[in-house]
């Protein structure tokens, strides 16, 4: 049965990434064929129209929103940059629930997909399952990735409770001794019996939702794991298993098979991105992020605290960012700039893929 699933769900991560040259997921199916409406298929047939021709100033709104609910996170992952403990420049912060609702009412009437996760632990923040309950209102399919160390048997129901439609548990190992090498704080044993709650939950109430994705980031320490790992997940019920390569700046992480290995430029597509007519990323203190990889607040395109989203979807640098973009397509000279989406396509690497000092923690920018 599970290898039946995972043929399904490799075909549709090769079909995504090699013909639409994106990362499209089975969340985003499922968002699209249960929470469409004849204004969202409207705003999406504009969205590849003006992406399709290049437009600077597009006509449409985003159809994707994540919102970075806290970036907070209770572990020290060692190749995360919340991690290491830097901050990019930004107040630690949990977004509040009258901000989140401020956002999502601008463009609910254009989106099919939530996303509460960027770079921290959205259960940290109290007001994760109030933004839940709201967004599923609008109509608005809504996932979650959470390192699961916050679960709890109460948490878990008032999860199921708030309609969510999706959850990536990310748990990087098949036993204690390789899931805490990079998941540091994190503890294997815990996080395992809160999935197999959150399951357990689920069954008995005979719920559809959410459907969980167990998401496994591959290593040089774990791989060997990857096979009875995936196993294990299907045998308590999760309904997705997704091997994923580590993006690390120390080599000797890397795993040995080239299935599992990073390609910087590919199936990522940065020289083919689509983020700034199609996303509409927001960090916990309001910032407005040029796409999900970015990181720091110097690269912010804006802020939703200062400026409405009508004044900010098609300011000078969203609209710098899609001319840029358009450029490399034309395969002309890039305008140059100090953005980051110029150094993303010029490089083909991805902002957060970074390598750090340890000394000073100083950014050393790829390209």
């Amino acid at each position: 049965m599970h290898t039946t699933r995972t043929l399904f769900f490799r075909l549709i991560n090769w079909t995504s990434r090699t013909l639409f040259a994106n990362r499209l997921s089975h969340a985003h199916i499922q968002a699209f064929l249960r929470n469409s409406s004849l204004r969202k298929l409207w705003n999406l047939a504009i969205v590849y129209k003006d992406i399709y021709l290049g437009r600077e100033h597009t006509r449409s709104k985003p159809f994707v929103l994540i919102l970075e609910t806290t970036n907070i996170c209770n572990l020290k992952c060692p190749f995360c940059l919340t991690g290491k403990g830097i901050s990019g420049g930004r107040a630690l912060r949990h977004m509040s629930f009258d901000t989140a609702k401020h956002i999502v009412d601008q463009v609910a009437d254009s989106i099919y997909l939530l996303q509460l996760y960027t770079w921290g632990e959205p259960l940290l923040n109290k007001n994760t399952l109030s933004i839940i309950e709201y967004t599923k209102t609008k109509n608005v399919y809504v996932m979650l990735s959470t390192n699961a160390t916050a679960m709890t048997p109460e948490y878990n129901k008032r999860l199921i409770e708030s309609g969510i439609d999706y959850i990536t548990v990310s748990i990087d190992g098949g036993s204690s001794e390789s899931y805490k090498k990079y998941r540091v704080g994190g503890d294997y044993e815990k996080v395992l019996n809160n999935v197999k709650d959150l399951l357990q939950q689920r069954r008995s109430r005979k719920a559809k939702n959410p459907f969980i994705e167990w998401q496994f980031v591959v290593f040089r320490h774990n791989e060997h794991e990857v096979n009875a790992t995936e196993k294990m997940a299907y045998q308590i019920g999760v309904d997705k298993f997704t091997p994923l390569p580590a993006y690390t700046e120390d080599e000797s992480w890397l795993a040995t098979d080239e299935r599992f290995r990073p390609q910087l430029l590919n199936p990522e597509r940065l020289k083919n991105c689509a983020r700034p007519w199609t996303h509409l990323n927001i960090r916990a203190d309001g910032g407005v992020a040029s796409c999900c990889y970015e990181f720091f607040k110097k690269d912010d395109f804006g802020s939703m605290d200062e400026t409405p989203f009508s004044e900010t979807w098609n300011n000078r640098l969203f609209q710098q960012s899609r001319r840029i973009i358009g450029q490399e397509r034309r395969r002309v000279p890039l305008e140059k700039s100090d953005i980051i989406c110029y150094n993303c396509v010029k490089s083909g690497v991805r902002p957060s893929y970074v390598t750090i000092d340890a000394d000073d923690l100083k950014l050393n920018k790829p390209g």
